[in-house]
């Protein structure tokens, strides 16, 4: 594919990843927003969890169902991002693109298959009947294991999902797509894929990808990098270069010397001197 057959391309592809993009995010953050565990007295954290599950599956499985969602529309986002850098010599393998398809595929069927067994486990935790003190903990303990596939296929897509969270932007940040505040705050976003914090890695990943969306349809203040628009990997300007008050990046080769021009004569070299040394 030539340059301006991929700049035709995010042009035509610009709008579709900027609205998956922000859908993603507002996804991602509306699921942390509808289930919260309840704090009981008297009642571990664990078996809590699964009373919680129990009392309110449906909002358990919305919320899991905006998460599965979440993560698929970030599959057309991170190819979007991963066809730029790499047309613009950005150092990613092309074996890359099934790590981009892969992790969102199995991050969301892993996390709707999850949490169908966890809406299971938590009924027969609460038909059993053994809830408070440390046999309700031990026993929720005991009915937690989730099965091998599941497991795997769960590790899989989150380790993938957090590893394109922090390679692309990183990437894209190198060759000048995204500013230096974008590419450090993907890599954050993705490390808050696997280290979860309550209330934070949602709002944090959100604000990524709707920043993300804004830039794709022109809306980034100060404008887009001039990587976008010439298909070469150009160094996105710092705020002294928009400004004036530093020389932009040039591109442009050293001035070579005019071979017409007459070589300077040689300056012919003076006779080293002899001394007499004096006898004592």
């Amino acid at each position: 594919m030539t340059k301006d057959d991929q700049l035709q391309w995010e042009g035509r592809w610009a709008l579709p990843t900027a609205v998956a993009s922000i859908a993603a995010g507002l996804s991602l953050l509306v699921s942390a927003m509808v289930f919260f565990p309840e704090d009981r007295k008297g009642i571990q954290r664990s078996p809590d969890l699964l009373l919680s599950i129990h009392e309110h599956s449906g909002a358990y499985l919305v919320s899991a169902l905006l998460s599965a969602l979440g993560g698929l529309l970030l599959l057309p986002v991170f190819y979007y991002l991963f066809r730029a850098v790499l047309a613009r010599g950005g150092g990613v393998p092309r074996w890359f693109v099934y790590v981009v398809f892969g992790a969102p595929l199995l991050y969301a069927a892993s996390t709707i298959a999850g949490a169908f067994s966890a809406i299971d486990l938590a009924d027969t935790f609460v038909g059993d009947g053994i809830i408070r003190g440390q046999r309700g903990a031990d026993h929720a303990h005991d009915l937690s294991g989730a099965g091998p596939l599941l497991v795997a296929m769960a590790t899989a897509g989150t380790v993938g999902l957090a590893f394109l969270f922090v390679m692309l932007p990183l990437r894209a940040r190198r060759v000048g797509l995204l500013t230096p505040f974008m590419g450090i705050l993907g890599a954050i976003s993705g490390a808050l894929v696997v280290f979860q914090l309550s209330g934070i890695s949602s709002v944090i990943q959100a604000f990524w990808l709707g920043a993300l969306g804004a830039l794709l349809l022109g809306r980034w203040p100060g404008g887009r990098g001039p990587a976008w628009s010439t298909g070469e990997a150009e160094p996105w300007p710092t705020a002294a270069q928009k400004r004036g008050d530093a020389p932009m990046p040039s591109k442009e080769p050293p001035a070579e010397l005019d071979p017409s021009l007459p070589e300077p004569e040689p300056v012919p070299e003076r006779p080293t001197s002899r001394k007499r040394r004096k006898k004592r």
